[in-house]
């Protein structure tokens, strides 16, 4: 064998080992720096308008390599403000996991006419952090009476979670599809007086007015 051609496999050799090195050190960082996945439950859902309708914020997290788990996390949700409004939050014990002296103090920061809420939650006493899969907050939405029947998204456009380490994990997002279905007042003579003002007594006038005319008609034959 030539001294080049030694040369060049003692080379691919070297590099070889350098990456089967490198994706063992990985490996192992990676499996502990797993993420924390934000759900919306249920992901698909029907509503009628003028209902109500709950869905949760589920968060399910490993913490870290040494497992920590998280004492801090926040999420932002966003909608369509011509269609929903936020009626409440409930935080929920998904960062108290684990410890059942531990507290959740939470906050939720509605702006309907954005169309987001913000859910911020801080776990007390921190201690090991949760570890768990839970709801983390139940959001109750309003859907508008006069919705158009469509499909209508609810996303969780930013999300954060935070180890007792100080250090943030990861995160992966999942969205909600909300079916609505616009509900028709079977009574359209009531809905267009309603939608009209003063349509309902200018009706009443104008056929008391014919009841009249008819009955000076028929007297005078």
């Amino acid at each position: 064998m030539s001294t080049r051609v030694r040369s060049v496999t003692l080379v691919l050799a070297f590099v070889g080992f350098v990456v089967v090195a490198t994706a063992g050190m990985a490996a192992p960082a990676v499996a502990g720096d797993n993420i924390a996945i934000f759900t919306l439950n249920p992901s698909e859902a029907d509503a009628e308008t003028g209902e109500t309708i709950e869905i949760d914020l589920v968060v399910s997290t490993h913490g870290d390599l040494v497992g920590d788990g998280i004492d801090e996390l926040s999420a932002t949700l966003s909608y369509d403000a011509d269609v929903f409004s936020v009626a409440e939050v409930t935080h929920d014990e998904m960062l108290a996991a684990g410890n059942p002296d531990a507290e959740v103090v939470g906050s939720a920061d509605v702006d309907d006419d954005d169309g987001q809420v913000t859910i911020s939650q801080e776990r007390d006493p921190p201690g090991d952090g949760a570890t768990t899969a839970a709801p983390a907050a139940t959001i109750a939405f309003e859907v508008a009476p006069d919705a158009p029947t469509a499909n209508e998204t609810i996303e969780i456009t930013d999300a954060s979670a935070f180890l007792v380490s100080d250090y943030p994990q990861g995160t992966l997002e999942r969205d909600a599809t909300i079916s609505i279905e616009a509900v028709e007042n079977p009574d359209n003579s009531s809905a267009i007086a309603d939608a009209v003002p003063g349509f309902g007594s200018s009706a009443a006038v104008v056929a008391g007015l014919a009841a009249v005319a008819l009955y000076v008609v028929r007297r005078e034959k």
